[in-house]
């Protein structure tokens, strides 16, 4: 066995950390960048004589966000989800509920739309009949919070007054700054109310019908809705990464890791060598799934954004760049030297990074395999968002397992000779086109322009220079 004890015990680590998630996704909910209080204010007789109907209390539902998120309100325009409340005594008597308009802004994925959104601090209203004696009240909210990077619909069930309600503690509602806000929308009519067991498919508010959809899955088997199907779900989609489109620069870099393996005359030496490459590559690829969770889940964006900021396509461009350049012996890089015929003073160092670096070349395909995965993590608890990353770096890292089990394959691979002087050029020219596409991402596709004539005269240069005389 060539599996050192560094290797063995970060193999264990992964293994724990896979199964610590599995029990964080047990025993611990989601967290949500939202809180709900509810409070509870009294009605005067006047108080209710302004609101025209009799009541004993208001309830409240304050929507508190963090920064930067927002719903969509109860009549969001054309397009979002209607944020909706349903609130019921314990007898099944449905209560109404009043709705604010909410704040004109610009939808966030379609600038072109102005939607009314609910803006953190947003209070729903519950009146509460002096006849009402069933308790406790039980309420569903169900609303789409928003980002600037996604969105994630929430359900939320409250209760309130499991002892009843005695109103005679409770602050006066029209002492709150927000009465006469909620006494408006008395007047106008904005209330609404509806029992739970109702299944209507629209309502009627002031003329506006608002349809509510229910979503049908085209194959609901496929749909992630637990922790073991995001598992799995992972593992199948970081395997078929494998043969995307956007892995062709992946398997340049494989291509030159491998082939440097296969240098030796040694049968012997060269299985060690084989077997040894592929675990450390699977490694830097599990690896760097993980760096990519802990980074995910700390920064809550979602994976593709990361390839939205300028810099850090730029500066993949570059390291991408410098790959190609070192290709042509214009300089040795310290960690990730694809030259044949180079020894490596730490080949495990090398497969280890060039690893990782082919996972970050990989990431731009993920997201017809992913999306319902990446969906259902990131808004779970880190150590959900870890399992699951790590489940898509092992799927992604099979194919070299299993060749790390089967060294013998190495004698299939070609010794070095003069020849292998234009594959090596062929896969740096292949790099230098991966580079400007990258750079043609970053500033835009005028670039295109300029970078597409390099490249051919690049390329042709080095023909030229090949070929004569």
């Amino acid at each position: 066995m060539y599996l050192t004890k560094p290797i063995t015990t970060l193999f264990y680590t992964l293994i724990l950390a896979l199964a610590c998630g599995v029990a964080h996704a047990q025993i611990k909910p989601s967290v949500l960048p939202m809180k709900t209080p509810v409070e509870a204010f009294k009605l005067t007789a006047e108080s209710s004589s302004a609101l025209g109907i009799e009541g004993a209390a208001i309830l409240t539902i304050s929507i508190d966000m963090e920064p930067d998120w927002y719903a969509y309100a109860n009549i969001p325009s054309e397009m979002g989800k209607p944020t909706k409340l349903v609130a019921t005594a314990a007898d099944g008597t449905a209560l109404t509920v009043f709705y604010p308009k909410g704040k004109e802004k610009p939808d966030t994925f379609n600038p072109s739309v102005i939607i009314n959104a609910y803006k953190s601090g947003t209070r729903l209203f519950i009146l509460v009949p002096a006849d009402v004696t069933a308790y406790p009240i039980a309420m569903r909210l169900d609303l789409l919070l928003c980002h600037p990077t996604k969105c994630i619909p929430v359900r939320r069930d409250l209760t309130f007054g499991e002892k009843g309600i005695d109103t005679s503690g409770f602050p006066l509602a029209e002492d709150q700054p927000w009465w006469p806000g909620l006494v408006e929308l008395a007047k106008k009519g904005t209330g609404s109310s509806k029992s739970a067991s109702s299944t209507a498919t629209q309502e009627s508010k002031d003329g506006l019908v608002i349809w509510n959809f229910t979503p049908t899955y085209l194959q609901p088997g496929l749909e992630v809705t637990s922790l073991v199907s995001a598992i799995l779900m992972g593992l199948l989609a970081g395997l078929i990464l494998n043969i995307m489109p956007c892995v062709l620069p992946v398997v340049s870099l494989k291509l030159s890791a491998m082939l440097n393996t296969g240098g030796s005359d040694n049968q012997i030496d060269r299985e060690h060598a084989f077997r040894e490459h592929n675990i450390f590559f699977a490694l830097g690829i599990v690896s760097f799934f993980l760096v990519l969770a802990i980074v995910l889940g700390s920064s809550g964006q979602a994976w593709g954004a990361l390839f939205q900021n300028q810099w850090l396509v730029l500066g993949l461009a570059g390291v991408i760049m410098a790959l190609a350049l070192s290709l042509f012996g214009l300089f040795h890089l310290p960690v990730v030297d694809l030259k044949f015929g180079t020894g490596h003073a730490n080949p495990r160092t090398q497969a280890f990074f060039t690893g990782s670096l082919t996972t970050l070349l990989a990431t731009p395909c993920s997201g017809p395999f992913l999306g319902g995965v990446l969906g259902w993590a990131l808004v779970q608890g880190p150590l959900v968002i870890t399992a699951v990353f790590t489940s898509i770096g092992v799927g992604m890292a099979i194919p070299y397992l299993l060749l790390a089990l089967n060294p013998g394959l190495a004698r299939f691979l070609p010794k070095s000779g003069p020849w292998i002087e234009y594959v090596e050029k062929s896969i740096a020219f292949f790099l230098i086109a991966t580079a400007f596409y990258l750079v043609t991402i970053a500033l835009g596709g005028e670039s295109l322009r300029i970078l597409a004539p390099l490249w051919t005269l690049l390329f042709g240069g080095w023909l030229w220079v090949r070929t004569r005389p």
